[in-house]
C-alpha cells in the first residue's frame, strides 16, 4: 500500500514538472498630458507616457483630426494623415516610455486624441504588457476677425488722443489786432512821443523871452 502511495506522489510530480508553467506578466499603463487648448495658427505639444515594471518596448498609433491639427514631430509618422506611429525601445530599467508630439492647430472647435497599443513587451521581449489605450480632448480658440481687430485699434487710438488732450497744456488764444486797431495804437504812440517835445520847446521859448526882458531893463 505504502510503495502504491510512493509511485502516486512520484507519477504527480513527474507530471507537473512536465506541464508547462504560466507566467503572468506585468501590466503597463499610459496616459496623454499637455495643454487642453491651444490658439488658432499656434503649436501644441502632448506628451504621451508609457509605465510599467520592466518595461522594455511600445508600438502605439496615436489618432487625430487633420481638419484640427497639423503634425509636428515627435513620433515616427510620414506625411500628414491623420495617425503617429510611436515605437520605442527602452535604454533602461526605469519603466518608463514617453514621446513629446507637436501639432500646429488649424481649425477651431473641439478634437479628440484617441491612442491604441498595438503592442508592448518586457525588457527581456518575453512577455506581453498588455495594450493600454488613453484619449484626450483639445480645445482649440478661432482667431480674431478682422472687423474686432479693427475695433480694438480705433479703440485704443481713441484712449491715446483723449489721455494726450486731457495731459497737454491749455493755451488761450491772443486775437490778432486787425489794421485799424494797429493804425489807432501807433497815431497814439506818435502823440505820447511828440508831448515832451512840445513841453521843452515852450520851456525854452519862456526863458528866452525872460532873458530879452532882462536885457532890455537893464539897458534903460
Amino acid at each position: 500500500m505504502k510503495r502504491r502511495i510512493k509511485l502516486w506522489v512520484a507519477a504527480v510530480f513527474l507530471l507537473s514538472a512536465m506541464i508547462p508553467a504560466t507566467v503572468f506578466g506585468a501590466s503597463s499603463s499610459v496616459s496623454i498630458s499637455g495643454s487642453g487648448s491651444a490658439d488658432m495658427g499656434k503649436t501644441m505639444t502632448v506628451t504621451v507616457t508609457y509605465k510599467g515594471s520592466s518595461l522594455g518596448y511600445v508600438n502605439g498609433q496615436l489618432s487625430y483630426d487633420t481638419s484640427k491639427l497639423q503634425y509636428l514631430s515627435g513620433g515616427s509618422s510620414q506625411g500628414d494623415a491623420g495617425l503617429v506611429e510611436l515605437k520605442a525601445y527602452a535604454d533602461d530599467a526605469s519603466g518608463k516610455l514617453a514621446f513629446r508630439v507637436k501639432f500646429k492647430a488649424v481649425g477651431s472647435g473641439s478634437t479628440g486624441l484617441d491612442l491604441e497599443t498595438l503592442e508592448t513587451q518586457n525588457l527581456d521581449g518575453d512577455q506581453d504588457m498588455g495594450q493600454p489605450s488613453a484619449s484626450k480632448t483639445v480645445s482649440i480658440k478661432a482667431a480674431p476677425t478682422t472687423a474686432a481687430t479693427e475695433e480694438s485699434t480705433i479703440e485704443e487710438t481713441t484712449e491715446e488722443t483723449t489721455q494726450e488732450a486731457t495731459t497737454a497744456p491749455t493755451e488761450t488764444a491772443q486775437p490778432e489786432p486787425d489794421d485799424q486797431t494797429q493804425a489807432e495804437q501807433q497815431e497814439t504812440k506818435g502823440k505820447v512821443s511828440y508831448l515832451p517835445v512840445v513841453g521843452i520847446g515852450a520851456v525854452i521859448l519862456i526863458l528866452i523871452i525872460a532873458i530879452v526882458i532882462g536885457l532890455k531893463k537893464k539897458k534903460r
